[in-house]
């Protein structure tokens, strides 16, 4: 079956018998995506729903909402539109090919998916100081490429506005880009560009319903954070460069509730709830909006069950031959897991350290095991067909509740269990990471 996708919307309008309207966002991938979640997120507001058998989902919308950018977060993909509601629209992907738009704002949503726009390169490649003069340009090139073009005066007068902190994530852009165009295993840029970073870090709540300006003031903190992280080698130390920041120079409430957020949030999705404590506080200061807070004190405790000690949480999936396999089932053995999925490209990678990895260790009490998040089925048997993926393979199925007891929001994803079945790493480094069989050498040797 092919996996190209198919997305079709249509937004139809219904009046409740308080004659109140809302717009219903019609949602057709390839039936290859059944079942799985789409999102749209909206102003600063998250719609979804599970796609049936078919690849059909059906989003509610408010009419009230003032038309604005939205994402639509496929099961592969995310893609930037305008949505209008109450309106009729139509976005169309085939096999991989050229993304197409029909319906409402049909021509700002080709322009918001152009190869102009979404292709950026102010010149990567270049050492720092012709990088940041090239960069210098970049906003003037894209205001200009939007005053050649046809579209709705309202809209371009809020795109402007837009377009500047488009070009400001370029400049942020600049360090991974560089090594990854020279081929270098990391690179750090001078004492200017981090200037330049910091001198563009300006607040503007005018542009607060831009998830652009939200974003690069987060990842432009990130990055200021990041060179703590670099000194010291420890995450908690970003975090705490990130949160100083936030209450040192933002003054808008509104956006450093927003950056308190997202820097919190994210951090336990990456490294779990362990030393978070002492910055929860921060956070009910900071954050306003009780549904946001209720949701991240709900998320935060969830990850308290997967810190280091605490009991891991049962799961019980099917193999590749159709046997059940339980965590129990190794208990006296180290396990090591790694979630994964054949559609992923960073999560293949790795598979032919893991399998070295197994080897390594094949005659240590410690079990290795694959479990693949897959919802098609076939391709993973396809993949482990091809690959003649050895050991213990695992699938999870829709059913099981294996993705929300650990967490899994991301992959690849890698855990440790210890011979008790207690949690020792709930984010593990990667098998191709020389730390890994240091510390899996260092376990072992002091049993």
């Amino acid at each position: 079956m092919s996996r190209g996708l198919k997305i079709v919307f249509v937004l139809s309008c219904c009046f409740l018998w308080e004659a109140q309207a809302f717009s219903q966002v019609r949602v057709r991938f390839d039936a290859t995506f059944g079942q799985e979640e789409i999102r749209i997120g909206f102003r600063e507001q998250t719609y979804k729903v599970k796609l049936d058998e078919s690849g059909i989902g059906k989003i509610t919308i408010p009419d009230s909402l003032v038309p604005g950018y939205a994402v639509l977060y496929g099961p592969r993909n995310a893609y930037s539109f305008y949505l209008v509601p109450g309106q009729q629209q139509e976005i169309t992907r085939l096999n991989g090919q050229e993304i197409k738009f029909a319906g409402a704002a049909k021509a700002i949503n080709i322009y918001l998916n152009s190869p102009f726009l979404n292709n950026r390169d102010p010149g990567y490649e270049k050492g720092e100081e012709e990088f940041l003069k090239a960069w210098a340009l970049m906003p003037g090139r894209l205001q200009s490429h939007l005053d050649s073009l046809p579209l709705p005066a309202d809209f371009k007068k809020s795109e402007r506005k837009r377009l500047y902190y488009v070009a400001c994530h370029s400049l942020l852009d600049y360090p991974l880009r560089h090594a990854r165009l020279l081929r270098l295993k990391s690179y750090s840029p001078g004492e200017r560009y981090y200037r330049k970073v910091s001198e563009l870090l300006q607040e503007d709540p005018s542009a607060h319903e831009f998830w652009e300006y939200r974003q690069f003031f987060r990842n432009g903190i990130q990055l200021l954070g990041e060179r703590k992280k670099t000194e010291t080698g420890k995450p908690l130390d970003k975090l705490k460069c990130e949160l100083d920041y936030i209450c040192n120079h933002i003054k808008d409430e509104e956006l450093a509730g927003y950056l308190v957020d997202e820097s919190m949030s994210g951090y336990i999705r990456y490294f779990g709830s362990e030393g978070m404590e002492a910055f929860l506080p921060l956070y009910r200061e900071k954050v306003k909006d009780e549904k946001q807070k209720a949701a991240f004190f709900r998320s935060y405790e969830q990850y308290t069950r997967l810190e280091k000690g605490r009991k891991a949480p049962h799961f019980s999936l099917l193999d590749k031959d159709g046997n059940r396999k339980n965590l129990s089932d190794w208990l006296g053995n180290y396990v090591y897991i790694d979630v994964w999925a054949t559609w992923c490209g960073p999560c293949c990678r790795e598979l032919p350290a893991f399998h070295k990895l197994k080897e390594e260790f094949k005659d240590k009490p410690i079990c290795f095991v694959s479990i693949s998040i897959d919802a098609d089925e076939a391709a993973w048997r396809a993949k482990i067909e091809k690959d003649s993926l050895d050991g213990i393979q695992l699938r999870v199925n829709e059913e099981d509740t294996f993705k929300k007891d650990y967490k899994i929001s991301w992959i690849p994803r890698f855990l440790l269990i210890d011979r008790e079945g207690k949690v020792l790493d709930a984010n593990m480094t990667r098998p191709s990471d020389t730390k890994t069989i240091e510390k899996l050498t260092t376990l072992l040797s002091d049993r």
